[in-house]
């Protein structure tokens, strides 16, 4: 097994449980070591694609483990040019760097706010050095990559769309193998990234033509080999269609679009109608599926009051439970420019 080092993203806890799940998911064997901040150091005994992660913004191999600073100068490979840019986390290893560089002849220009994947992509060599392990970053998430994959499809509205950063992590928590159901599809998201991860998709909405044509997009201009079908219904009869399934992914309809905060008796009522909506669905899944991931608004009124959705209330009469994790569920998530928050839940039927 080898050492690696994580950089979570901006949802440090929810990336965590994501990187975990994907671990379980693809059967890699893994020992977690350390945690600190936004990094995990974690043994695995196979390689981990960044490209299937939606929380991980960076992979660091780790090069040495070492108390003694100097004896990094020689486990260091510099770049064979003339000129580079590079970033380490470290004054003392960046002061051996320079000397590194001085001695060699190279023009070395040092990046201190490497954040940004779009920066950090354009470095020649990224250093991270975290409690006496020495790494090297080796693979970057490309959000550019996403944003084209998102705008260039048949189908986008930026207001209505789950993000493929937010989809991927869904699909990851889930742990499926085979198949994941979306029973509100939409225009197909989280089908979407299923079927580029290597899982089979389906999915149900009362309008499925959106999803219809940018699937028919995906296939066309990327290499899919797993299957997907769509189902034109409501997600309160989905037995009528879906008979069994590995796992359920999906961020249902949450109500209206908010551009204010509704008045304290509007937020109260959208929240009845929803957990009635749940309800029925929930029913549903009880009879098809053993592992749901899903998302539930958090609807706050002008007066801040927060309404949430009853759990109890949701998964009475079913068998469901909420998932045993380490770490606490639900986990809030904020959108972006939204005024609606988030929660994410993973249950799983009771053992009997």
């Amino acid at each position: 097994m080898e050492d690696y080092l994580f950089v979570l993203g901006r949802d440090r806890e929810l990336s965590f449980l994501e990187l975990i799940c994907y671990l379980n998911r693809k059967n890699i064997k893994y020992n977690i070591k350390d945690k600190w901040n936004d990094l995990v150091l974690v043994s695995l005994n196979d390689n981990v694609n960044i490209e299937e992660l939606g929380g991980i913004i960076k992979i660091a191999k780790v090069i040495l483990k070492s108390k003694n600073k100097k004896e990094i100068l020689n486990k260091i490979e510099i770049p064979n040019k003339n000129k580079v840019y590079y970033s380490v986390n470290d004054d003392s290893i960046k002061e051996i760097l320079n000397k590194r560089f001085k001695e060699e002849q190279i023009k070395a220009f040092y990046k201190s706010d490497v954040n940004d994947p779009s920066t950090a992509m354009n470095l020649d060599l990224e250093l991270i050095y975290f409690r006496d392990y020495l790494a090297k970053v080796i693979q970057i998430s490309n959000p550019k990559s996403y944003k084209k994959r998102d705008e260039t499809r048949p189908r986008f509205d930026e207001r209505k769309v789950i993000s493929i950063r937010l989809a991927k992590i869904l699909i990851n928590l889930s742990q499926a193998k085979n198949e994941i159901l979306d029973p509100f599809c939409g225009a197909g998201t989280i089908l979407q990234e299923a079927l580029l991860l290597g899982l089979d998709a389906y999915g149900l909405d009362i309008n499925i033509q959106d999803s219809k044509e940018n699937l028919s997009w995906l296939t066309k201009n990327f290499n899919i080999k797993n299957k997907y079908k769509l189902f034109q219904g409501d997600s309160q009869d989905l037995t009528k269609y879906i008979h069994n399934v590995e796992a359920v992914v999906t961020e249902p309809y949450l109500g209206p679009y908010l551009k204010t905060y509704p008045k304290h008796e509007e937020a109260k009522y959208t929240i009845l109608r929803l957990q009635s909506l749940y309800k029925k669905v929930f029913s549903e899944l009880n009879k098809i599926t053993n592992k749901i991931v899903i998302i539930f608004p958090i609807i706050i009124a002008k007066d801040k009051k927060r309404f949430h959705i009853d759990i109890n209330l949701i998964l009475s009469k079913t068998n469901f439970k909420v998932a045993n994790h380490k770490i606490k569920l639900p986990l809030l998530y904020k959108h972006k420019g939204s005024i609606l928050e988030r929660e994410i839940w993973i249950f799983e039927k009771s053992k009997l």
